[in-house]
């Protein structure tokens, strides 16, 4: 069986192909965005095998880096598209975790920053309670990742591919394999903008969204994205959106692209909007982006904004954006667009 296993879940990616061939072992420390797909093409280049001739995929769902698992997930869905015999597998940062230590009794730690982490507990090496968000650790003999570097984490290991893909070819040979529905990244943590909103939801921004998502662009831009570019944004690995929904119904939505910038990684608001003005949407969704942006390691989050839209222009000085460019005449309406910026 020709097998891919990608795991983008940490700070440091592990990759691998097994086939009847040989296999490639490779681990990434940088820019998983960039280098994982050439990556994993040329590790199949070498064992001379097509994305068509792979039999199984096996990825990392989390929990971990927001960005990371979307990435992998991402290139699931691509490889998914060109071979319609594809069998999945899902493996959890926590039972890798745990691969890596061997067996006994204790409980691997994620951080999941603000004060919280995610744990899972295990006996003899098997997983006794699934992953678990807490601000209180209970467990005396406690193992995370030495990227993460946690003071009071007893043993701290690093994720070897080799244990990456030991753990993968067990679960295949054990027949573990999921619906592609079943790929969704393990987010045990709510949104900091879920939970500030009573009564409401932040999600992730997915098809089932569209339509509302449209309607409110419309309303809000003369000349916004069509239906197909937000469609297009849904499959592209560096970008991400969310929205506040009520009983199934956009109110409010943001898009945001992740890019490169002269000092690390950067965000990008491409587009915000709420079906109702003043409600206290947009700010908590763009309150997310920026817990996000610091629990990523972004340097910067920019947006632009229509030089005459004084209420847009105070909510973003409020949320500490500053302006760093005009651009004249940008809009349609012959207006100017100011280029703001917040470091983060």
């Amino acid at each position: 069986m020709n097998v891919l296993c990608i795991n983008t879940a940490f700070q440091t990616a592990n990759l691998a192909v097994t086939s009847e061939e040989g296999e490639e072992l490779v681990t990434l420390t940088t820019k998983h965005s960039e280098t994982t797909l050439p990556s994993i093409e040329k590790m199949l280049e070498n064992l001379k095998l097509a994305p068509k001739d792979l039999d199984c995929i096996c990825i990392n769902i989390g929990p971990g880096s927001f960005t990371g698992i979307r990435v992998g997930l991402a290139l699931v869905r691509g490889f998914s598209a060109a071979n319609s015999k594809l069998k999945f597998v899902k493996v959890n940062s926590m039972e890798l975790i745990a691969k890596q230590y061997g067996k006994g009794t204790f409980a691997t730690v994620l951080n999941a920053l603000s004060g919280r982490f995610y744990v899972a507990e295990f006996i003899d090496g098997k997983m006794v309670k699934e992953p678990y968000l807490t601000a209180e650790i209970k467990a005396k003999n406690t193992v995370g990742l030495i990227q993460e570097n946690l003071d009071f984490v007893k043993h701290k290991v690093e994720v070897e591919t080799r244990t990456f893909l030991d753990l993968c070819l067990e679960k295949v040979k054990n027949g573990e394999f999921v619906s592609p529905s079943e790929l969704e990244p393990m987010y045990l943590r709510k949104s900091q903008a879920e939970e500030n909103l009573q009564g409401l939801r932040v999600e992730k921004l997915t098809q089932r969204y569209l339509n509302d998502v449209y309607e409110i662009s419309k309303q809000e831009f003369e000349d916004g994205w069509t239906y197909k570019m937000f469609e297009d944004e849904l499959l592209e690995p560096n970008r991400f959106s969310y929205c506040v929904t009520e009983n199934g119904r956009v109110l409010s939505f943001i898009n945001v692209l992740e890019c490169e910038g002269e000092n690390g990684r950067e965000y990008n608001i491409l587009n915000i909007a709420s079906k109702v003005k003043n409600s206290g949407y947009a700010t908590k969704l763009i309150e997310e982006v920026l817990a996000r942006a610091k629990r990523e390691g972004i340097v910067n989050v920019w947006l632009e904004v229509d030089a005459k839209n004084e209420r847009a222009i105070k909510l973003y000085t409020k949320l500490g954006f500053k302006q760093i460019a005009t651009r004249k005449k940008y809009y349609k309406n012959g207006n100017d667009a100011l280029i703001l910026r917040k470091e983060v």
